[in-house]
């Protein structure tokens, strides 16, 4: 039976009911002090202990407006007690009441100038006005009258955290921890804290004691998610969002984090869903825009994807994390020069934002500028060595500049670091030859394998770099099957419109009649620098512009889209001519003109002083006859190789660029044929000279022969610097990156022969004849 606080029969003084009213208090047991105090205070309503404590008493029991007006009584009774003017300033913030707490706190202050708990409690107020620097001042006087006040130095921990000084956060946690060691809200700040300095490792065990202390606090459970994230965690990541969920309202930010932890587990209809909600709760909100933008990066929608990431920059113009994403799109949309820029927005307002330094270094690298790019991935990899990506990153500029070695380095680095990254495996692939027992191939073979967790466009890196890694050993049985299994996917994501584009490489031959390019022949302009390197993919174009670009008088270029970026900047007629041949008879001969000095400024910015600048993109062959009206004293060399092993090799490259016929091999054989038909017409019609034809087969077998025919051709003299082609630094950014850079080998010619078996619709849409088929093993042969 419970016992009364005193003798039934007894009347206890006012001094005991203080007394033992401040003894239940302090138990915690607020109902019986409440009682208490009220008892004295029906003796003596103006009694300054009772008035006091019972203020406390309903403060703590979160009876804020009876609290302000009990403590106003009190200060009423004993008006110079700073301890409860303090007190009703408590009570007055927790009102709202920010102006009355400041009166409240200043008038503590002014009777007691040592007051550290008035000090606290006015930084507190001043924290929630966002007030921080003024915040943080009255903490620091605080906390030098009294070191030992906990709610303090958490305070303080939180505010330069806010302020981005996540150092002295910590410290301050930190003390705040060791004088209140179970304080759920010090631990969650401390844990966001090591977060911020991307060390989730530590942060997490420190979530899991707040949440020990406070089991049902949404937040902490949020932020728990946001550590598994960073740790690579997703599955439990999601989790934890979702005991999230089921303690608190919707709102935008748990969806958003849901979301987030959905696309890392690659279900993304399901993240979708939770990004689309977010927006209709929050149709403002900046960082639900940017998560959403990035799904749908990932879902390779990239078009879709800046449009959301300009409307978070429209929301917030120095939303860094959106600056940073927005050029990983413009990237994907090759908007090289408009991706640099925006990564330099990011980085001016944070010079040392991994994402952004990354992104940089893939726009440099795409413009041509492979050792900037390199910086920008060390700087990336200095801040976070374990971030993949960036490793990934850095090992494509490295094969690019031919440093084959450093570069499956990186790759391999990267995979270690994430072993579920099939964009690294594959370009491992193209920087080595797999060996025997090679362990990376098993390690594919199960991110391919029923039920795993790959996406398609992850799958068909895996399935490239598992048929590069069975032709290295070699087993073309299991090769095959891989390089079929990777096509169709792509073909899938493709979406090719065989007919369209096989038309319109048709209709450039009707368009093109001979009497046109008589009749404004020399309207263009006059240039001999331009040079044009053309045909299909894989027929030898990189070994030509290679062997060209050794020659000190020369720059290659690559391939660059300049002609078709000239044109659709003319407009008119004149951009209609790219996909639509037949409009070339709308152009009149300034059109010509124009166009040829178009393209002439845009070869300007790729060398000042080369005699000739090469142009490699093998597709300039389905608008050579607009070439030559434009340019018409520029030289076009055509490179050709065996039907076969082209389109053998197209098949069995993972192209940076789209090339959609590739990925079938029947519509890759009769893309090969209509390429074909446009070439032979070129020959007919194109100004006697202009064109060179030059067999991969033959540069082969007489490489100074051939080179020294090729040189002629572009009006220069002999430089045997042309033979070591391989050891030329120049970047190099094709699928032939690595071939390039070894002597001159006939290994690539008949490489499909120990694949016939698997070829048969290829062979039958190319039309390739039996004795056709037997003369090119007798080729190889010899």
């Amino acid at each position: 039976m419970k016992q009364p606080p005193f003798p039934l029969n007894s009347a206890p003084s006012t001094a005991a009911l203080i007394q033992s009213a401040g003894d239940q208090h302090r138990a915690g047991k607020l109902a019986e002090a409440e009682k208490l105090y009220r008892t004295v205070l029906a003796r003596r309503p103006f009694d300054f202990d009772a008035l006091r404590g019972l203020g406390l008493a309903l403060l703590q029991q979160g009876r804020n407006e009876d609290a302000a007006q009990t403590l106003s009584r009190a200060t009423g009774a004993s008006p110079k007690h700073a301890g409860a003017w303090c007190e009703l300033g408590v009570a007055h913030a927790s009102l709202g009441r920010m102006e009355d707490a400041f009166r409240c706190y200043d008038r503590a202050l002014s009777l007691d100038s040592r007051h550290a708990e008035a000090y606290a409690n006015k930084g507190g107020a001043l924290a929630l006005l966002k007030r921080p620097h003024e915040a943080l001042a009255c903490l620091d006087k605080a906390l030098a009258l009294n070191s030992r006040m906990a709610t303090a130095h958490g305070n303080r921990g939180g505010l330069l955290r806010e302020l981005g000084r996540s150092v002295e956060a910590l410290d301050s946690l930190n003390r705040a921890l060791a004088l209140a060691p179970g304080n759920a809200d010090a631990l969650n700040n401390r844990a966001n804290t090591l977060l911020d300095l991307g060390r989730p490792e530590e942060a997490l065990p420190s979530y899991d004691a707040a949440l020990a202390a406070n089991p049902d606090n949404a937040n902490i459970h949020n932020n728990r998610g946001n550590a598994l994230i960073q740790l690579g965690r997703a599955d439990e990541a999601l989790v934890s969002y979702e005991r999230a969920a089921a303690l608190a309202e919707p709102s935008a930010e748990l969806l958003t984090n849901r979301g987030i932890a959905y696309r890392a587990l690659k279900r993304y209809a399901e993240a979708l869903d939770c990004f689309l909600k977010a927006l209709a709760l929050a149709p403002n909100s900046a960082p639900v825009y940017n998560a959403l933008a990035g799904a749908l990066l990932e879902l390779d929608r990239p078009l879709e994807a800046l449009t959301l990431y300009d409307q978070a920059i429209a929301l917030n113009p120095q939303y860094v994390e959106a600056l940073a994403n927005r050029a990983s799109a413009l990237v994907s949309l090759r908007r090289l020069p408009e991706a640099l820029m925006s990564c330099d927005a990011a980085l001016a307002l944070a010079p040392d934002h991994v994402d952004a330094l990354v992104n940089r270094g893939a726009s440099l690298g795409g413009l041509g500028r492979e050792s900037e790019a390199l910086l920008s991935y060390d700087a990336a990899i200095a801040k976070a060595p374990r971030f993949a990506l960036a490793h990934d990153n850095k090992g494509v500029a490295l094969l690019q500049l031919g440093r084959l070695k450093e570069a499956a380095s990186a790759f391999e680095t990267a995979i270690a670091l994430e072993p579920a990254r099939t964009r690294a495996y594959h370009h491992l692939s193209l920087a080595r030859r797999f060996q025997p027992g090679e362990r990376y191939v098993e390690a594919l073979e199960a991110l391919v394998c029923e039920g795993a967790p790959t996406s398609p466009q992850e799958r068909v890196y895996a399935h490239f770099a598992l048929g590069k890694a069975f032709a290295d050993l070699p087993d073309a049985a299991r090769s095959f099957p891989h390089f079929v299994a990777g096509n169709a996917l792509k073909r899938r994501l493709a979406g090719y419109d065989e007919g369209a584009v096989v038309g319109v490489i048709d209709r450039s031959r009707l368009a093109y009649a001979d009497d046109l390019t008589r009749r404004f022949a020399g309207a263009g302009a006059p240039s001999t620098v331009p040079v044009f390197v053309l045909g299909m993919p894989r027929s030898g174009t990189t070994l030509v512009e290679q062997i060209l670009a050794s020659h000190p008088s020369v720059h290659g270029a690559g391939e660059i889209n300049d002609f078709d970026a000239a044109a659709l900047e003319i407009g008119g007629a004149t951009a209609a001519a790219l996909k639509a041949p037949e409009s070339v008879w709308r152009m009149i001969p300034g059109d010509f003109r124009r166009l040829g000095e178009a393209y002439l400024a845009r070869l300007e910015g790729r060398s000042d002083s080369a005699q000739r600048v090469i142009n490699k993109l093998p597709d300039n062959f389905r608008c050579a006859g607009l070439i030559a009206l434009a340019l018409p004293q520029a030289r076009i060399i055509h490179v050709r190789r065996e039907a076969v092993d082209t389109c053998f090799s197209c098949f069995t490259n993972l192209f940076v660029e789209n090339h959609s016929y590739a990925y079938d091999l029947a519509e890759l054989g009769r893309y090969y044929r209509a390429y074909e038909r446009l070439m032979a017409h070129w020959r007919c019609v194109l100004p006697p000279g202009m064109m060179l034809e030059v067999k991969y087969e033959d540069v082969v077998a007489d490489l100074e022969g051939e080179g020294r025919r090729i040189l002629a051709h572009c009006g220069l003299d002999w430089d045997p610097r042309c033979l070591d082609f391989h050891n030329n630094g120049r970047a190099v950014r094709t699928a032939s990156v690595a071939q390039v850079r070894q002597p001159i080998y006939a290994s690539s010619v008949g490489r499909w022969r120990p694949y016939e078996a698997f070829l048969g619709p290829l062979i039958e849409a190319l039309g390739v004849s039996d004795a056709t088929l037997g003369a090119s093993a007798s080729h190889q042969a010899a």
